[in-house]
């Protein structure tokens, strides 16, 4: 069984998703092939005890799984983890038995606490079996407009180059058949590179959907090949939006799509924001509440300073009368007939208004 294993980097948090605040609206899209079984491998210069896989934003039933320990397996998902070099932490991801249903958008990330944790965030589409089959593992997808570069062979040198998609059996499958060391032809080209880690690579730029199918490209002559790999490209409309609920298009036999195969590492951009939630702004987050607090204050300083101006007001007037009004008094009593009647003790009964003088001191 041949695998294809794909990696992904990440070496700051300015690229990939952590508590930064910063966006990249870049996501890196998958393809894998129903039934079959691919992985991927996120390299996280933050490493920590704590280890996620989940799907959107790590909410509930999305979180996959979260262990401490190196390796770790629920149903059909499992995860690896091994440190790299130069304090790389590299967290291996791996879904078997790929149905229609694990298309979307999944997480993968390191942590040594909730508040301190670096992720990747990529996409997954899940095809027919045709352009792709059970042992292909996952393919990065290309979306259209795009470049593909793709690494043809590592073989000793040799003078004819080529270059052709489909079974090569016929001219017009032939793209590029040369002895030169590089060569163009429209969007198609091929270079050899001394000393590079594929030296003779091939490249297509522009990138439609109609690219989609199976390329190869190698050493010798195109209907007589000496040394060559074969290699899927699948091409995809380009996403509408870099939401977490973002939803691969549905994918199929006929139009695929995609793009470069994984024998060759893609470092990645990613989606940055929290994992327990996921945020996108959390400064604003934080200055809004302390904005309101702050205004909050002032008014209650306001309103105080209010009373504070009145009571000093009714105070520097000399005297104050307070009058306490009860029901059925008679209508022409007034406050200040109540004074002098409340000064006479035969004058007093319940249906009066009495007033209480204050001198000022």
């Amino acid at each position: 069984m041949n695998i294809q294993h794909v990696v992904l980097f990440c070496f700051s948090s300015a690229l990939c998703g952590g508590n930064t605040g910063l966006v990249n609206a870049k996501l890196n899209i998958y393809t894998g092939a129903e039934g079959g079984t691919g992985s991927i491998s996120c390299h996280l210069t933050l490493t920590g005890n704590m280890k996620f896989f989940c799907r959107n934003e790590c909410k509930g039933e999305d979180i996959l799984i979260r262990t401490d320990d190196v390796t770790a397996q629920n149903g059909r998902y499992s995860i690896a983890y091994s440190n790299g070099s130069s304090g790389i932490g590299i967290l291996t991801v791996t879904i078997t038995r790929l149905t229609k249903s694990d298309a979307g958008r999944y997480r993968c990330g390191l942590g040594k606490t909730l508040g301190s944790y670096l992720y990747q965030d990529f996409g997954l589409r899940v095809s027919d079996v045709g352009l792709l089959d059970v042992e292909s593992g996952f393919h990065y997808t290309k979306t259209e407009g795009e470049e593909v570069t793709q690494g043809c062979s590592n073989s000793a040198y040799r003078s004819w180059k080529f270059f052709c998609k489909d079974e090569c059996k016929k001219q017009d499958d032939v793209l590029i058949e040369t002895d030169g060391n590089r060569t163009q032809s429209g969007r198609y080209s091929i270079e050899y590179t001394e000393g590079s880690p594929y030296e003779l690579r091939v490249t297509i730029s522009q990138v439609t959907k109609l690219d989609t199918g199976r390329y190869r490209c190698g050493y010798g002559r195109a209907f007589s090949p000496e040394v060559y790999v074969l290699f899927p490209i699948i091409v995809i409309d380009a996403p509408t939006t870099s939401s977490p609920n973002w939803s691969p298009p549905p994918s199929s036999a006929s139009v695929p799509s995609a793009s470069t195969p994984i024998t060759s590492s893609s470092a990645g951009s990613f989606t940055p924001s929290p994992v327990f939630p996921a945020t996108t702004n959390q400064l604003t987050m934080y200055i809004f509440p302390l904005v309101v607090c702050v205004l909050m204050v002032a008014v209650l300083l306001a309103l105080v300073m209010l009373l504070l101006y009145k009571q000093k007001t009714m105070t520097s007037n000399g005297t104050n009368v307070e009058c306490v009004t009860y029901e059925n008094h008679p209508p022409a009593s007034t406050c200040q007939d109540s004074v002098y009647q409340s000064l006479d003790p035969a004058s007093r009964d319940h249906d009066q208004i009495y007033a209480i003088q204050h001198e000022t001191i």
